[in-house]
């Protein structure tokens, strides 16, 4: 977790986005990991990862004026999760 909400300040502070901003999104996702859904998150690198970078996703998507399309966090990645990955954890986090 800490490691993470580094990595959104290093990505928020080079976008030049507002920091709280980060706050959001590590709210996001301590809610997500709160549920039945983000249990799996809990004891799983990779799908940590990918979720708290869908968490990031939304909250510059939702409070940021400018924003990134969800291939710039799949690049962020390093590939290691496709578009796809990243709209299909949003989802899941909506629904949890």
């Amino acid at each position: 977790r800490i490691k993470m909400s580094k990595w959104f300040y290093e990505v928020i502070d080079f976008c030049q986005f507002d920091r709280d901003t980060v706050c959001i999104a590590m709210s996001y996702l301590d809610r997500f990991l709160c549920t039945r859904a983000g249990i799996p998150a809990l004891g799983n690198r990779k799908v940590f990862q990918l979720a708290a970078m869908s968490a990031l996703y939304m909250a510059v998507k939702l409070f940021e004026k400018d924003f990134f399309e969800p291939e710039v966090i799949a690049d962020l990645s390093r590939n290691s999760y496709t578009e796809t990955d990243i709209v299909d954890m949003e989802m899941v986090i909506l629904s949890a």
